[in-house]
């Protein structure tokens, strides 16, 4: 069975375009922070706002969908 988007959970569409956003970004533009300090209070702060997050790979969405990633 090949799911279609209409099947997936709205947290699902979302991680799924989001996923996509962000790899298309940096597809085009590079990452500006490569090379970077990351301070410590910072990695915090992404940990704290990424704790209860539901994230589905883009590769597992497309594999729901039927989709060659």
């Amino acid at each position: 069975m090949n799911p279609k988007v209409k099947e997936l959970s709205l947290e699902e569409l979302k991680a799924f375009i989001d996923e996509a956003v962000d790899l298309r970004l940096e597809e085009r533009l590079g990452d500006p922070d490569v090379g970077l300090d990351i301070k410590p209070e910072a990695i915090e702060a992404i940990k704290k706002s990424r704790r209860n997050r539901v994230t589905i790979p883009a590769e597992e969405v497309a594999k729901r969908l039927g989709l060659n990633w």
